[in-house]
């Protein structure tokens, strides 16, 4: 993720510099960089994601022979984090991929505005 956004900083700070100085062409890389750079990190979001799914079946399987084998239920931290009554729209998951969607979808746009102004 902070990887992710000093990348966005540095490459909106360059697309509106070469935008400045009428340099189309360099303003349109910038933009395309952008949205790849955008897109790659949500692929890595979800990627991630799934690593954690699998963690997550290893560690419930862990908490539930430790519970069968007389451990405090205190310890089933997995089970306990499912996230029941909180809302899909408070997932770490779903804000951070759409702010790259968005983020995305932005240097598209400012690529295309680019071009037909170019």
């Amino acid at each position: 993720m902070n990887f992710w956004l000093v990348a966005v900083a540095f490459l909106a700070g360059a697309f509106v510099e070469a935008r400045s100085n009428d340099m189309f062409a360099i303003a349109s890389g910038i933009a395309a960089a952008g949205c790849v750079a955008s897109l790659t990190f949500l692929k890595l979001d979800v990627r991630t994601r799934q690593l954690v799914r699998v963690a997550e079946v290893a560690l419930l399987e862990i908490e539930a022979a430790m519970i069968a084998g007389g451990a405090d239920e205190s310890i089933a931290l997995v089970r306990h984090s499912d996230g029941s009554g909180r809302s899909r729209l408070d997932s770490y998951r779903v804000l951070i991929q759409g702010l790259q969607l968005v983020v995305a979808v932005l240097f598209a746009a400012g690529g295309l505005y680019n071009l037909a102004q170019g």
